[in-house]
């Protein structure tokens, strides 16, 4: 029960992107913002069918579900003697790193949308987490080894 309840935020986050993309596409625009410069400012514009594009969110969360249901498969940065302990430390990072790549996709799309203005202080500090978060846990590996 308890891993369910971890991947709501994931399941929520991809499912609002959805929301928002199907709303962008039927709205009638013909343009959607495609790029940003350092400043935030959209500097590239596409056709609004470059928002199906969202499938690559779809095919993350598909493989860091995977991989967090198949710790063993991971990498680990020391040898592991205690794999039960190492494999759940693992797939909970990786539960963390999904749910911060989907609200990362999700910031994304509500930019494309133009329901938020793109921050790009917000962007950075949510694509940085991600390499935080790999590290900090790396650490306690040692402890399995």
């Amino acid at each position: 029960m308890r891993k369910q309840i971890k991947e709501i935020p994931s399941i929520l986050f991809l499912m609002i992107s959805f929301g928002v993309a199907i709303r962008v596409m039927t709205e009638g625009k013909k343009e959607v913002p495609l790029h940003w410069n350092a400043r935030g400012e959209i500097d590239s514009w596409g056709d609004t069918w470059t928002i199906v594009l969202l499938v690559i969110a779809l095919a993350l969360y598909g493989l860091l579900t995977l991989l967090q249901r198949r710790p063993q498969w991971c990498n680990y940065p020391c040898k592991i003697t205690d794999k039960a302990g190492a494999y759940k430390l693992m797939s909970g990072m990786i539960g963390h790193i999904k749910n911060l790549v989907m609200l990362l996709f999700l910031y994304i799309m509500l930019a494309v949308a133009q329901i938020i203005e793109l921050n790009t202080f917000v962007l950075l500090l949510v694509a940085l987490a991600i390499p935080f978060i790999i590290v900090v846990i790396s650490k306690k590996f040692e402890r399995f080894s």
